[in-house]
């Protein structure tokens, strides 16, 4: 069964002062349809998937603003759907899940980045970095710096989510550049509330339909000659009149505090965490009020792409020394600061990833570390003898669960009581017995929970529907034919064109073995191609086999030129 939205269908209606309640990917979404966004694709994904499952389920209503709602094929059909925000004065939003879905999509966000926006264009990505990350841990903030697209990281409450995303089409209008926004778990799953406002109906939609397209005009075009003056306008005009956006609207927030000698510099994101580790340390209330009542100075980066020259000479001028609270590496934020500060000769002294870890997420642990280190070298006198304590006692309860975890056997996740994918790779691993042990190449989805015990069965992941193409280089090499997983899916999504089409063109002899339920089931059950159809307006379930048949059929000229084939003259060759 499908989950129904029908409770979060309605809160999407409420108008002006009205009181929202729930999560933060829900704000996000009622925040979009306060912003008179025309157009919402994208691919499913945690944290993020919400995004997209309530607005199709409430196709009515959206249908009756005008909006238009594609649960695409992939982040690459999603992406290349902005393109209407190159040449229309419509705002889009699509979304997808991280630097997994960021990968699928470079390829029309290079170009979209590079021929520039006329409406405004938002990208909403489910962040996964860190311990509890499913994907690579890898960020998404390389490819802003890449593409010199901006990248929004809000503070995780409604009300500032919300702001960021009205912001950031404005954001993108005022530059001509596409908007990144990250959120993390966290930040996606947050309950809150905020004020409402009443919805906009888009000035181009779907009611009210454009007459005619818009002109030809070859520099919108990412394309040569045209790709070399986007270049050049990418610094010398968008990403001005970015900064100045940015520090005229106030999108970064400073906090003050009494202890002005020293201060923090803090991805929007991480904002909550902060807090919470500074609330251990006793050196801020998180119950007194929304900012905390820091006794730190905090400069909170709602945007930490691009970062205003002056907002941070501004902050650090006059403080002995800097803290940067920014997860994962290579460390963007802190080589960016570092860079303005020498520029500006401001001489605050910078720390970083001096104090905090190179890689993983940021919990309170962790920044409850390197605050007490920061101010026992920079500003001592602050007591943070209660950190101390608090570290203590977490060690010792960790020690504790350890003691006790170490007496219980271990258990690996694994299928879903009733799977019946369980008696497939349960088969396999008898099979393997008999005639030997095969390369198998995995790919993402529920079936790879067979990696873990007792099925213990994979050699390759490396990508959404990519196991086929990853056994391509080690069929020739071996002995015995490798084994493919993927599930419908990943079918639909890279596996029939980078797995199927391929290994035809390259006459390869692998065994692909496709686990089809119907759905895209490890992210809510979205549907695919292969869906069942559920009422006359869902599409009819289009078969893979019938699919992969049609390019496995030899055309009438190959069969020609087989000697014998007796079909030289036959009409249904």
């Amino acid at each position: 069964m499908e989950r129904q939205f029908t409770a979060e269908i309605e809160s999407l209606k409420l108008g002006e002062g009205e009181t929202f309640r729930g999560e933060g990917i829900l704000a996000v979404t009622k925040a979009l349809l306060q912003s008179g966004v025309s157009y919402v694709g994208g691919y499913q994904g945690a944290p993020v998937s919400h995004l997209l499952d309530v607005m199709v389920q409430a196709r009515d209503y959206m249908n009756e603003l005008g909006v238009h709602v594609e649960a695409c094929t992939s982040e690459a059909s999603a992406a290349a759907m902005l393109g209407a925000s190159v040449s229309y004065p419509v705002r889009g939003a699509v979304t997808w899940k991280s630097i997994v879905g960021t990968n699928v999509a470079s390829d029309a966000l290079s170009y979209l980045a590079s021929a520039g926006v006329i409406g405004g264009a938002l990208i909403v990505l489910g962040e996964d970095y860190g311990e509890g990350g499913v994907v690579a841990q890898e960020r998404s903030h390389a490819y802003a710096l890449k593409s010199m697209m901006w990248l929004l990281d809000p503070r995780p409450n409604l009300t500032t989510i919300t702001k960021m995303v009205e912001r950031g089409f404005e954001l993108s209008e005022t530059s001509n550049t596409p908007v990144m926004m990250e959120l993390r778990v966290r930040a996606c799953h947050v309950q809150g509330s905020f004020t409402a406002s009443n919805n906009r109906a888009p000035a181009i939609s779907t009611r009210n339909l454009m007459e005619k397209p818009a002109d030809f005009l070859y520099e919108r075009l990412a394309h040569p000659p045209a790709i070399f003056p986007q270049e050049k306008k990418k610094s010398d005009v968008r990403l001005p009149a970015a900064r100045k956006f940015i520090a005229e609207r106030r999108l970064n927030e400073q906090f003050e505090g009494d202890e002005s000698s020293v201060g923090i510099v803090v991805q929007g994101g991480l904002y909550n965490n902060l807090v919470r580790a500074l609330g251990i340390l006793g050196l801020a209330n998180v119950f007194s009020d929304e900012r905390g009542g820091c006794r730190i100075p905090i400069l909170a980066l709602n945007v930490v792409y691009p970062l205003v020259p002056e907002e941070v000479t501004a902050f650090c001028t006059g403080k002995s020394a800097v803290l940067v609270v920014e997860e994962g590496q290579p460390e963007f934020i802190e080589q960016d600061i570092a860079t303005t500060l020498r520029r500006a000769d401001v001489s605050t002294k910078l720390h970083g990833k001096d104090l905090l870890p190179m890689a993983g997420d940021y919990s309170a642990e962790v920044l409850v570390r390197a605050i007490v280190r920061f101010l026992a070298q920079r500003a001592p006198h602050v007591d943070t003898s209660s950190g101390a304590r608090w570290l203590e006692a977490v060690e010792a309860s960790r020690a504790r669960a350890a003691q006790a975890l170490g007496q219980l056997p271990a258990r690996p996740p694994t299928f879903c009581i009733g799977c019946p994918e369980r008696p497939v790779f349960s088969a396999m691993k008898l099979v393997a017995e008999d005639v030997g042990r095969p390369h198998v190449s995995v790919d993402v989805g529920c079936h790879a929970f067979a990696t873990f015990e007792p099925f213990s069965q994979g050699n390759t992941l490396l990508g959404y529907g990519m196991s086929l193409a990853s056994s391509a280089g080690v069929g020739p090499l071996s002995a015995r034919r490798p084994v493919a997983i993927m599930g419908d899916g990943g079918f639909w999504h890279n596996g029939l064109l980078s797995g199927v089409a391929s290994n035809l063109m390259n006459h390869g002899d692998a065994v692909l073995i496709i686990m089809k339920n119907g759905y895209a089931s490890a992210t809510g059950t979205q549907e695919l191609l292969s869906s069942p159809p559920e009422n006359e307006r869902s599409f009819a379930a289009t078969p893979m086999p019938a699919v992969c048949s049609a390019f496995f059929t030899p055309s009438r000229a190959e069969l020609s030129r087989r000697p014998g084939s007796g079909c030289e003259n036959s009409s249904e060759s």
